[in-house]
C-alpha cells in the first residue's frame, strides 16, 4: 500500500498519467460541448507529452494524437457551422425577438432544429385540449387565437406560439387559426428537446423566451380586460 502511495504522490510518470485521466473524467463532466472538447483536448495533450517525453510509448502517442485530431476536427466543424454566413432577415427577426443573447452562430444552430412552413388562411397551429407539438415563430402573417369559439387575442410577426404548451406539456388552453395566410419557423418538439439536452446555453436562452412571452401575453390580457371594464361602464 505505502508502496502504491509513493509511486502515485512521488513518481511523476504515474502522477501524469493520472492527471491525464482525471481530465478525461472531468471533460465528460462539462456542461457544454465546448467545454467537454476543450477539457478533453487538454487531457490528449498531456497524454501525448507524458508518452513522448517522460515516459516513451509510441502506442500511447498514437492514441493520444488520434483523440486529439478527432477534438479539433470536430471542434473547426463546429466554429464552421458557427460562422456560416450572415443571417438573413426573417433568421435576424428570430435572434432579435427570441434569443437576443445568443451569437449568430449559437441562432444559426438553433435554427437546424426547426423547419420553415407556408401555411394558408384558416390553418390550425395549435387545438385547445390537445397535445402541443410543435413550438411555431411567426414571421409573416396573423394568427387568431380563439378560447370556447371566441377571439380572444391576433399575433403577429416576432410572436411565439405554443410556448405554454411546450414548456409545462399540458394540453393547449387555446387554439390558433391563421387569419391569413402565414409563414413561420416550426420546432417540433422531440427534435427540438434533443438539441436543447446537448447544448445548455440554448436551453437556458429558450426557457428566457418562453418566460418573456407568457409576460407579455399576460400583459396584453390584463389590457383588453382593463379596456373591456371600461367599455362595459
Amino acid at each position: 500500500m505505502s508502496m502504491w502511495l509513493h509511486e502515485f504522490f512521488f513518481s511523476p510518470e504515474a502522477l501524469s498519467r493520472q492527471v491525464g485521466l482525471f481530465l478525461i473524467v472531468l471533460a465528460l463532466a462539462m456542461p457544454t460541448l465546448g467545454l467537454v472538447r476543450a477539457v478533453a483536448l487538454a487531457a490528449a495533450a498531456l497524454g501525448i507529452l507524458l508518452s513522448a517525453v517522460v515516459v516513451p510509448d509510441p502506442i500511447g502517442v498514437f492514441w493520444w494524437s488520434l483523440l486529439a485530431a478527432v477534438i479539433l476536427i470536430r471542434m473547426a466543424i463546429a466554429r464552421g457551422r458557427g460562422f456560416g454566413g450572415h443571417l438573413n432577415a426573417e433568421e435576424r427577426l428570430f435572434q432579435e425577438k427570441v434569443v437576443p443573447g445568443l451569437s449568430a452562430g449559437q441562432t444559426r444552430q438553433l435554427l437546424t432544429a426547426g423547419r420553415w412552413r407556408d401555411v394558408v388562411a384558416g390553418t390550425t397551429l395549435t387545438r385547445a385540449g390537445e397535445t402541443v407539438t410543435e413550438l411555431c415563430f411567426v414571421t409573416r402573417g396573423q394568427v387568431d387565437i380563439v378560447v370556447d369559439r371566441r377571439r380572444v387575442a391576433e399575433v403577429g410577426p416576432g410572436s411565439l406560439i405554443g410556448e405554454i404548451g411546450m414548456s409545462t406539456g399540458e394540453p393547449a388552453t387555446a387554439t390558433s387559426v391563421c387569419a391569413t395566410p402565414v409563414r413561420y419557423l416550426g420546432f417540433e418538439a422531440k427534435r427540438l428537446y434533443r438539441l436543447l439536452d446537448a447544448h445548455v446555453e440554448l436551453q437556458d436562452a429558450i426557457e428566457l423566451a418562453v418566460e418573456r412571452s407568457l409576460r407579455e401575453k399576460l400583459n396584453q390580457s390584463n389590457l383588453a380586460a382593463a379596456h373591456a371594464g371600461e367599455y362595459d361602464r
